[in-house]
């Protein structure tokens, strides 16, 4: 059975870590999923991924980035398992490895002072180590053997002298003496914190004896003399403005400044020792992590909807970088909207990370193109943390088969099951249609409860002419027409609702539009609850507007197990219970046959005829050409929420991936796609041919630019005649990838490679194409070349798997 594995699709999540900035301020770096993004600071646009493993199996947990303390253009890469790789973030190559043989918690740097590590033992035993010098076998240094607990929100001084942490319940706050190794602990009371709060968040001063502390009241509390409060008391200040918990606080550079965030989306700039506030409102989602430039002219504000803010010192932004915006809000998690398809921009759209928001991406690449407000509304936190929030968002969207009109159904949430309150309660149903000459949405028709008091379930564009179908809670099919404009009435073009239909007074919710192979007409198939009843248009005219009537009905006998999804294709109907699944002829109205699957989610192919079905821990690729069914399981599967087909450029040689590709929705992972084996060694051909851009072979030996080009070389060397003797279709793979070797080869800097007079002249000769008049005399003269002279060439990644 083929193997596929699964990898995240775009931009994964950038948000779990705390940015870093680059010394000279052009860069900034943050964690993504099993690699480190590399973002200019000027455009917003990504360099490069580093740190970055082709195999799923091998990739390794990133917890810490640092700069380097000895060399500022370099980049430190601490991973889960105890190793930390130094990277050229410039050029993204690989400089060399450390082993620390613990794992690893997180990474601080100290200009000319060393590289912080503090690690956990195998016996849950918290340290901290000190490694002086950044090169090849070092030996970090003890300055901590043992931590008294879990250190949590970590910040030095400049100096490198002091450093504090606070425990995870936040009842307890930790200095560390690194000159005199000396730990103190500062228990919360009401002596020193006088509000007696729960301590969020700690940052220390970079020049002066001073820590700021965020409360769960919303306070800040700054502690002065501090550190010899055994003979007097610690004085303490305090600046208020947050009505919610502090989650995030640091000085600028210098320390003149103090910068907070929380659950307001406001980043709050206060003076040093003095309560003046300025504020940037209106950020769109909570701050959780705030980085101040070397040269303090921006910031970065890391935000809960997984984008990140470069706020000028003016507080005004200057740059937004953003993967797919993931949803904070409870109500959101299950993007209710679903993945949608926009084929005029080769886009996917889908809820944002802010509410009342749809995101718009990439097709090709996964990044953000746009975000188009529907609702026109703030997001508004809450007056405490515990209550719901109150906001309107999108429920439903659907796109015409034209890709000319967009339709949205937003509705606000409420803590309240009643239906007496109309505002809590509020429903519209918006029409978009895309303005070709200005390239956007702009609004058409708004309708306000479209299905009475009663939500709307699902909606659906007819195939062949301008109608949609909507279903609700009210138990009604309501069929919406476009009207066009009159210049009589100068009434203008707008849309409307001209037939409803109902069924046993069930609420209806489910929909498809089919059309049997022995005739031209299309009908529509509703369900309401546990039955599936067909309507067939009696008007195949296009230009007309559609006349539904009731014709036939699929039964099933548990009222109780509603339909949730019905799938046609191939005269066939796939109806989807919450406990089973079952298969109809829609030809003579025979049942087929059943499966006892609970679909929580499923995507068709449009170009083929099957359809992949979320079904708890597995996922069914159901075929209805032929009832066969390729199943998959993983734990991953029972959180999908949402999944589509979008275009592949490549066929897989997966059955129900040679048309087109899956992606699928995790809540608070963000998109995930599958890639074969096939996928996986192209990848190694195309981007990683050379072993200094990526760690293949993780072994105490060193790793060394100048230790790759040996190997490589020699493995080139051993294969090299062998190769030759290959078709001319292997001989263009091998030339191909020669040319891909050398262009890389000698992009890289002069100063990461050895002598010259080591690989110039293999360099050359590998640089030639091979002469289709070469004799066996020198084919078998070849054989003879030696290995030890270095080659900037490798065999195919391929083996190296």
């Amino acid at each position: 059975m083929k193997k596929l594995n699964i990898r995240q699709f775009g931009i994964g999540t950038i948000m779990k870590y705390r940015p870093i900035i680059s010394s000279d301020s052009k860069y900034i770096f943050t964690i993504g999923d099993g690699c480190v993004y590399v973002w200019i600071v000027k455009t917003g646009e990504c360099l490069r991924l580093i740190n970055q493993t082709t195999n799923s199996n091998d990739q390794q947990t990133i917890v810490s980035i640092a700069i380097n303390p000895n060399n500022r253009l370099q980049l430190c890469v601490g991973e889960q398992n105890g190793i930390i790789n130094i990277w050229d973030y410039e050029d993204g190559i690989l400089i060399h490895t450390i082993k620390v043989d613990l794992e690893i918690i997180d990474l601080y740097s100290i200009t000319n002072n060393g590289l912080f590590v503090f690690s956990k033992n195998n016996k849950n035993v918290y340290s901290l180590y000190r490694i002086e010098s950044i090169r090849h076998n070092c030996s970090p240094l003890i300055v901590f053997d043992k931590l008294p607990c879990l250190p949590t929100n970590i910040s030095f001084d400049q100096k490198g002298e002091l450093s504090i942490f606070i425990n995870v319940d936040g009842t307890i706050i930790y200095l560390l003496n690194l000159i005199n190794n000396q730990i103190k602990s500062l228990p919360i009371t009401k002596k020193n914190l006088s509000y007696h709060d729960k301590v969020t968040c700690a940052q220390i001063h970079p020049n002066q004896e001073c820590v700021a502390l965020g409360t769960q009241s919303g306070r800040i509390a700054l502690w002065y003399n501090f550190v010899n409060s055994t003979t007097k008391e610690t004085t303490v200040s305090y600046l208020h403005w947050h009505s919610l918990p502090v989650i995030c606080l640091t000085f600028s550079f210098d320390g003149s400044y103090l910068l907070s965030g929380g659950h307001e989306c406001v980043l709050v700039k206060w003076f040093y020792r003095k309560s003046e506030p300025t504020f940037r409102p209106r950020l769109g989602s909570p701050i959780i992590h705030i980085t101040s430039s070397n040269d303090q002219t921006f910031y970065v504000s890391t935000h809960s909807d997984n984008s990140l803010h470069l706020i000028g010192s003016n507080l005004s932004i200057q740059q937004t970088i953003a993967g797919i915006n993931h949803m904070f809000l409870p109500q959101q998690a299950s993007l209710p909207a679903g993945i949608n398809i926009f084929i005029r921009q080769q886009a996917l759209v889908m809820n944002s990370g802010k509410p009342g928001y749809l995101q718009f991406m990439s097709i090709e690449n996964g990044k953000l193109i746009f975000n188009l407000d529907i609702v026109g509304e703030n997001y508004v936190s809450p007056n405490d943390i515990t209550e719901q929030c109150l906001f309107t968002d999108i429920k439903r969207l659907v796109i015409d088969p034209t890709d000319t009109w967009l339709v949205t159904f937003e509705e606000r949430s409420s803590n309240s099951n009643s239906n007496t309150d109309d505002h809590q309660n509020e429903r519209k149903l918006r029409f978009w249609m895309f303005n070709q000459i200005t390239n956007e949405f702009e609004l058409n028709t708004t309708i306000l409860y479209p299905h009475g008091q009663e939500t709307l379930s699902q909606m659906l564009f007819h195939p062949n002419k301008l109608e949609l179908a909507t279903t609700g809670n009210d138990g009604f099919l309501k069929i919406w027409n476009f009207i066009q404009q009159n210049p009589i009435t100068k009434r203008v073009s707008h849309w409307r609702c001209l037939s409803g239909h109902t069924h046993r007074s069930y609420s209806s919710s489910a929909l498809s539009y089919y059309k049997l192979s022995t005739s031209n007409e299309m009908n529509l198939c509703c369900s309401f609850e546990h039955l599936v009843t067909v309507w067939i248009d009696k008007i195949n005219d296009l230009n007309e507007e559609s006349r539904y009537e009731y014709s036939s009905c699929f039964a099933h006998f548990d009222r109780k197990n509603s339909v949730q999804f019905i799938i046609f294709n191939n005269d066939q109907i796939l109806v989807c219970h919450k406990t089973l699944v079952n298969l109809w002829n829609c030809l003579n109205g025979q049942f087929i046959k059943s499966f006892s699957w609970h679909v929580h989610t499923y995507a068709k192919d449009p170009k083929s005829s099957f359809v992949a079905l979320f079904d708890k821990s597995f996922l069914h690729f159901y075929s209805f050409s032929d009832g066969k069914c390729h199943s998959r399981k993983s734990s991953l599967f029972r959180r999908v929420t949402s999944a589509s087909y979008i275009p592949n450029k490549k066929s897989s040689s997966f059955i129900p991936f040679q048309h087109s590709r899956l992606i699928f929705y995790i809540p608070e992972q963000g998109l995930k796609t599958f890639v074969d084996d096939d996928d996986d060694d192209d990848n190694d051909d195309e981007n990683n041919l050379i072993q200094i851009n990526q760690i293949k072979d993780k072994t105490n030996e060193e790793k060394t630019i100048l230790a790759n080009l040996i190997r490589q070389s020699q493995q080139f060397s051993q294969q090299d005649v062998i190769v030759k003797q290959k078709s001319f279709d292997d001989l263009t793979k091998l030339n191909r990838t020669i040319n891909n070797l050398n262009q890389q080869f000698l992009t890289t800097p002069a100063y990461l490679l050895p002598s010259i007079d080591n690989y110039c002249i293999d360099s050359l000769k590998r640089m030639l194409l091979p002469n289709q008049y070469e004799n066996k005399s020198e084919t078998s003269l070849n054989d003879d070349i030696s290995i030890d002279h270095l080659s900037t060439m490798s065999v195919d990644s391929q083996q190296d798997l």
